[in-house]
């Protein structure tokens, strides 16, 4: 290739994505125009750099530019041939010179047609981009829970607004009997390609969805998408112990794809309710209880609720206000983990607000005993 990414970060082949990144950021130190004021070279080198390592930091772009290179193609980013912009200049398995490599794997070479049509957007992918039609969007909700049932597990049943297939062009988005013709806006490719960072990005061509093929005349009920409104319920399993914002995935849930192609997921975002008395830190659980000043100063018994039922826990005597009581393996079981977090019980002294003269008589010589 007219460009050696690998060559220039330095790095071979199967390098890791940690060592691409290191590679790059000592190469940009060193050719940084800051560094290197009035060096022409110095900044034509760090733009190589930089557009060397933005096509291997992502997997697929690394993974379309690895094979493109395996099979010998050679490209111009200034030509205007075939590839959006990549002008072809060696033969591909005795092709002829400059022939557009996706007319040559095409056909009988597995997945390289594919590969080089999400390349480049053109003819290479547009038979089986017509056949695959355009995979369904993804869809997330955001759902509230309660404390309990975040902490516990279980199910809740979701309204999920998507769209079903239209009953009146069963899902082909023309009116019935329309004659069919290439989409003028991707000829018939189903993609439009732009160009970044030294390749062509494709993108569902959003006139026909990716199809490749647009109806003569649109489905009158659906306007040529072949989805209609819908709102369907579905059960969704909450795991034990799941945290705010986490999310849950189902696969194929989703938007339902065009031309037989999957449904898009659906993920379910969770938002857990405040509880009027627990509080959670990560699997633990922590209540507050008022405990009366006698039970403090010598000793008792208090009560708390859990998320597994009431328990009873025992009060050292002189225990100061803030003191906390740890109830093991009353907390969250973590689904994910199997850790069992613990129950926190944090005291408060409930003082008295009124006192009869007998009891004001006892506190006072109670004091002057600890002056004594």
């Amino acid at each position: 290739m007219s460009k050696d990414y690998y060559q220039i970060l330095g790095v071979p082949e199967d390098a890791s994505a940690e060592d691409v990144k290191r590679a790059y950021r000592e190469l940009a130190k060193k050719y940084h125009p800051d560094r290197n004021k009035g060096d022409a070279a110095a900044e034509k080198r760090f733009k190589e750099v930089g557009e060397a390592y933005d096509v291997l930091k992502d997997p697929q772009k690394r993974k379309q530019y690895d094979t493109i290179r395996r099979y010998g193609g050679n490209y111009d980013p200034s030509g205007g041939g075939p590839g959006g912009g990549y002008t072809w200049t060696r033969n591909f398995g005795g092709g002829r010179r400059g022939a557009d490599p996706r007319d040559i794997f095409g056909g009988g070479f597995g997945g390289l047609g594919d590969i080089f049509g999400d390349l480049f957007g053109r003819a290479g992918g547009r038979t089986a981009q017509r056949e695959r039609g355009a995979a369904g969007q993804d869809i997330t909700l955001t759902v509230a829970v309660d404390f309990e049932l975040a902490a516990k597990g279980g199910k809740i049943k979701v309204s999920v607004p998507t769209n079903a297939q239209c009953q009146t062009c069963r899902g082909s988005g023309g009116a019935p009997g329309s004659s069919w013709a290439d989409c003028p806006d991707c000829d018939g490719s189903g993609k439009l390609t732009d160009s970044q960072g030294g390749f062509g990005i494709s993108r569902t061509c959003p006139r026909c969805l990716g199809r490749g093929v647009v109806p003569e005349r649109p489905c009158p009920d659906c306007h040529g998408t072949g989805r209609a409104p819908s709102d369907t319920r579905i059960a969704v399993t909450i795991p034990a112990g799941i945290t705010e914002s986490q999310k849950i995935r189902l696969s194929g849930r989703g938007e339902p794809g065009s031309g037989g192609a999957p449904p898009g997921d659906l993920y379910v975002k969770v938002r857990v309710k405040p509880h009027p008395r627990y509080t959670r830190k990560g699997a633990d659980v922590h209540t507050v209880e008022e405990i009366p000043l006698t039970t403090a100063v010598l000793g008792g018994e208090v009560c708390t609720p859990t998320i597994h039922g009431e328990v009873c826990v025992k009060v050292p005597p002189g225990s100061q206000p803030g003191t906390k009581l740890r109830l093991k393996r009353k907390g969250i079981h973590v689904e994910h983990s199997g850790r069992t977090g613990d129950h926190y019980v944090e005291l408060q002294i409930k003082l008295p607000d009124k006192l009869t003269q007998e009891q004001r008589r006892k506190f006072t010589t109670f004091a002057k005993s600890l002056d004594e």
